[in-house]
């Protein structure tokens, strides 16, 4: 079965957009107090604020027996960590949470060779690419990638990615 590693933020979860959000009201301009603001933010909350992305998480159930699914996450703090895995816990209780400190590249976590990796950041694309791994772009704006991009999870059922084709619509 197709290893497939999902990211939480930006494709699971819309934490980034609400984080920016928040950032910008609270005028937080500067690096090193964004910085600040993920290590001490309250992530059960910034969590329930931001939602999932167009129903995620019904259709990564969707994809299970598809795929061999972990959801593979950058983190800022311990506080961050534990609070996506207790919701994942709750939510996709199935589905094995693997953390990645926010220092560490996540083709250097694992072995990605063969692995496909879903993800909105192009930087974890990249050095996925150059690990023997598969990209696929995850596009909430319908904006097409150098990669395999897909606008819904669903998506990756319709892609062979032995010839990177869509075969059925």
């Amino acid at each position: 079965m197709q290893r497939l590693y999902l990211d939480c933020d930006g494709v699971i979860l819309d934490t980034i957009n609400k984080s920016y959000q928040i950032l910008k009201e609270r005028n937080i301009i500067e690096e090193s107090e964004r910085q600040r603001y993920y290590i001490n933010t309250n992530w059960d909350e910034l969590i329930t604020l931001s939602g999932e992305i167009d129903n995620s998480i019904s259709k990564i159930k969707l994809l299970i027996g598809y795929f061999d699914i972990k959801i593979l996450t950058h983190v800022h703090s311990e506080k961050e960590a534990l609070a996506k895995i207790k919701y994942f816990k709750k939510v996709l209780p199935e589905i094995e949470v693997i953390i990645v400190p926010k220092n560490i590249e996540k083709a250097n976590m694992l072995d990605p060779s063969g692995a496909l990796l879903v993800d909105d950041y192009y930087p974890n694309l990249e050095k996925w690419r150059e690990k023997g791994g598969i990209p696929v772009k995850f596009s909430d704006t319908g904006k097409e990638y150098e990669y395999t991009t897909i606008h819904d999870l669903l998506d990756l059922l319709k892609i062979d990615f032995n010839n990177k084709v869509k075969i059925k619509e």
